[in-house]
């Protein structure tokens, strides 16, 4: 079986790490006040440049100029590269449902909006990227989620013959990814969802990751 997942608020908690990016970004480029962690925390989806959109609205910089805009993500980009992994929690019972699943066969790949190269970086300084043969960013191909094609290249590049494929994501774009993708999902509750959880069209849930590897055996029975 092939299993991919969404990162940011899937697997990690990366906010503290984004938002710390963010507000050295908003103290150097425009002498801004920083932004609480929770208040970030809420930005955080559709990759990089929709998060650096919010911090600037929230910041009261509403219309920067595109020069404006594009040295502040680039600002964004180098110092969230600088420490992609300092205060970045890995949430409880992931390494644990990984090896779980590894031992169980599973092919499994990260697709998520955040580009390629940060992406890595997260997972190689949080001493998780062993776990995948896979990974699929948000400047990878033309579109990124809720468009289902990161999600298809993701299976692609997991290879046909490793079976079916179960989406884990944590939010309403995973949520339109995954139908749209023809996936199922698996809905992690504990993340950055803005929309009801209750609301979310999901093939299972699950609070906490020891939950993860029965669901998708169940899952995988059943297809």
């Amino acid at each position: 079986m092939r299993i991919i997942f969404d990162l940011d608020g899937t697997l990690i908690d990366s906010a503290p790490d984004l938002c710390h990016a963010a507000n050295r970004m908003l103290k150097a480029l425009f002498d801004a006040p920083p932004i609480p962690v929770q208040t970030f925390a809420t930005f955080i989806g559709q990759g990089l440049p929709k998060q650096l959109e919010r911090s600037l609205r929230h910041a009261g910089i509403a219309e920067p100029s595109e020069e404006q805009f594009q040295q502040a993500l680039e600002t964004f980009k180098r110092f969230y590269g600088e420490e992609p992994a300092k205060r970045t929690i890995v949430f409880d019972g992931v390494r644990e449902a990984l090896d779980a699943l590894k031992a169980q066969g599973a092919a499994m790949a990260v697709c998520t909006n955040k580009s390629e190269d940060l992406a890595w970086k997260a997972l190689k300084g949080l001493n998780l990227a062993q776990y995948f043969d896979a990974l699929v960013g948000g400047e990878t191909l033309p579109v990124r989620k809720p468009h289902p094609a990161p999600l298809h290249e993701c299976a692609r590049r997991l290879g046909e013959a490793a079976g079916p494929v179960f989406y884990v994501g944590d939010s309403e774009t995973d949520e339109a990814a995954a139908h749209a993708a023809g996936y199922p999902l698996l809905l992690y509750t504990g993340g950055y969802s803005k929309k009801p959880l209750e609301e979310i069209n999901a093939a299972a849930r699950f609070d906490h990751f020891s939950e993860l590897p029965g669901l998708i055996q169940r899952l995988h029975a059943e297809a």
